[in-house]
């Protein structure tokens, strides 16, 4: 009998009938401090491709694509700026 594969995300089990979605999640994250001052001087994000049900599939994707849209936003913003910045300077 084959074990049922769970979602690394929620724990939800997996049936081998459906099709098995790998994303990239985060796994782990280490703090380093430097003493006397104990405040943080570095933090270290880990990230593994694991196995996710197709619902934190979507969940993730969804993130990943409002992620990259906000970033894409935000240079469309910067660059009207400096176009307006230089239109304006042009003409006075």
């Amino acid at each position: 009998m084959e074990a049922m594969a769970t979602c690394y995300r929620c724990g939800r089990p997996i049936p081998s009938t459906e099709f098995k979605n790998r994303r990239k999640v985060k796994t782990g994250e280490r703090i380093s401090r430097r003493y006397p001052n104990p405040s943080i001087s570095s933090l270290h994000i880990h990230y593994g491709i694991r196995l996710v049900c197709l619902q934190c599939a979507r969940a993730i994707d969804r993130d990943e694509a409002r992620k990259e849209f906000i970033k894409n936003a935000e240079l469309l913003a910067a660059l009207i700026l400096l176009a307006a910045v230089l239109l304006f300077r042009y003409f006075t």
